[in-house]
């Protein structure tokens, strides 16, 4: 089963606006739930911030470091003051994907916040290699974010439900979430023309889902929707319903694999400017061939 946790969460860090974002996001669910931050930096070997000797007064590559690190630390004890919670600055150097994944097994997080800048953005990746990577590579749920947030907490929250292996593991996060937030639920089944035949099983889903959601006394609003588009369709619902959070799984709409990125959530991320939560799905012998747990 897989649970919210959200006493310890990771914050990459580089100074820019989205990294911002994501520390408006990471601080507040911090202070609600009385956990704390890591500000992470990592400071990439042969750096091009070298180039910026001249322009800082600066002579050794070393004094980068140290005035990064400085600066690091100068963040930390503001965004603490500023959202009353504990911060701790993390200045590393290495490769960013790996450096951000011991990091997080060092201190033990539950969670990771990162900034993204979507599709619309410069930047042919798009989401950015290194948020790529560490979805790939990281066990632990990731918050992607694009922009700061318009109000305070997670109160609509939208679970796209498929017919993908794992798609209801996300569902036991979504009803805490719910619980924590005192939020409503929105669950889209979404199936295209070539899954009409088993649309009786995200029937199933769904009905399981209400059941669950009414055993916790969580609000809910479920459906399901034909669509040849799952993440144009997932897009339009959420901005109806004025969503704070999409949850999905990492794999979801595609057969699972321990490396790549489902198809869905790699579009979704993208083009989404409403944050999205990604879990990684737990994967053991029971659950091969199946959703763990009966039924999350």
């Amino acid at each position: 089963m897989i649970n919210l946790k959200t006493k310890k969460i990771v914050v990459p860090y580089d100074f820019s606006k989205t990294a911002e974002n994501a520390i408006e996001h990471a601080a507040f669910v911090a202070a609600y739930t009385k956990g704390e931050l890591y500000l992470v930096f990592v400071q990439k070997k042969n750096d091009i911030l070298n180039m910026l000797l001249p322009s800082l007064s600066i002579k050794k590559p070393s004094a980068v470091s140290d005035f990064l690190s400085e600066k690091l630390t100068t963040e930390a004890s503001k965004i603490s003051k500023k959202y009353g919670v504990k911060v701790t600055p993390i200045f590393s150097s290495g490769n960013i994907t790996t450096e951000l994944i011991n990091i997080c097994e060092e201190v033990d997080a539950n969670l990771i916040v990162m900034g993204t800048q979507g599709g619309d953005s410069n930047n042919d990746l798009f989401m950015g290699s290194n948020t790529y990577r560490t979805l790939t590579k990281s066990e632990l749920p990731i918050l992607t974010v694009r922009t700061a947030p318009s109000k305070k907490g997670f109160s609509n929250i939208v679970l796209p439900i498929d017919l993908s292996t794992h798609t209801r593991q996300k569902v036991n996060m979504a009803i805490q979430l719910a619980k924590l937030f005192t939020g409503h639920i929105y669950v889209i089944g979404l199936y295209n023309d070539g899954e009409k035949s088993e649309k009786f099983k995200l029937d199933v889903y769904l009905n399981q889902i209400e059941k669950e959601c009414q055993k916790n006394k969580v609000s809910l609003t479920s459906f399901a929707a034909k669509t040849s588009n799952k993440v144009k369709r997932t897009l339009q619902f959420s901005k109806k319903v004025n969503a704070d959070i999409i949850i999905s799984m990492t794999d979801q709409d595609t057969e699972f694999k321990s490396v790549l990125l489902g198809n869905y959530i790699h579009q979704l991320i993208n083009n989404s400017k409403t944050p999205v939560l990604c879990i990684k799905p737990e994967i053991n012998e029971m659950s091969a061939g199946g959703t763990a747990g009966v039924p999350f």
